[in-house]
């Protein structure tokens, strides 16, 4: 299998939708905001969440089949403004519900409060199609991410509900800063420091 990282052109973003509801339906902050098995509220989430999303969207391609899709942020455009904020309710309440969509806002607020004031990138979302997974998509995703970061002498940042991801993303130099309960689920927020150029 020959995996190449590209840009997401927008045509393939339904694709990317896919691949992303796919890789978290069985996160447990998901789980706990739509339900488990609940694959089309992913499906809208992601597909949301494209449509806005600023900043670096690269794709795991095999051929012109999506396996993976990491996106990254820089500090100064990763917190939606409060104009925006109000755009996106209509969507989210037809997408999810009241009761959902008041969920989403809960958890989306939280994870906002602990952004970090320094300029970093930020990580998020990342995911590789779960047939896909244990293949090293996800570590070259990884890797093009933290060159990014080294090449920019730039902060790292993400969050994860899944504890076992910890511990991968430690193997890229990311320690865990900060452990918060949302919706009955920790969450573990992480930052990497840059490593100095030669």
């Amino acid at each position: 299998m020959s995996i190449d990282i590209r840009v997401l052109r927008h045509e393939q973003t339904d694709q990317a939708v896919r691949v992303l509801a796919r890789a978290f339906v069985t996160n447990p902050l998901h789980i706990a905001v739509f339900g488990a098995d609940q694959v089309g509220a992913n499906e809208t989430f992601f597909r949301i969440g494209l449509n806005v999303m600023k900043g670096q969207i690269l794709v795991a391609v095999d051929g012109s089949t999506i396996l993976g899709v990491s996106h990254w942020v820089d500090s100064a455009n990763c917190q939606a403004s409060a104009v925006e904020k109000l755009r996106l309710l209509p969507a989210m309440v037809k997408g999810f519900g009241l009761h959902t969509a008041a969920r989403v806002a809960r958890w989306l607020s939280v994870w906002s409060k602990q952004d970090p004031a320094e300029r970093h990138l930020h990580l998020g979302p990342i995911g590789v199609f779960p047939e896909a997974q244990g293949r090293g998509i996800g570590r070259q995703l990884m890797e093009r991410y933290c060159n990014q970061l080294d090449a920019t002498s730039a902060v790292g940042y993400l969050e994860t509900d899944r504890p076992e991801n910890v511990d991968f993303y430690a193997k890229f130099g990311f320690d865990t800063t900060e452990t918060i309960p949302i919706h009955g689920v920790i969450n573990y927020f992480m930052h990497r420091r840059p490593v100095d150029s030669v």
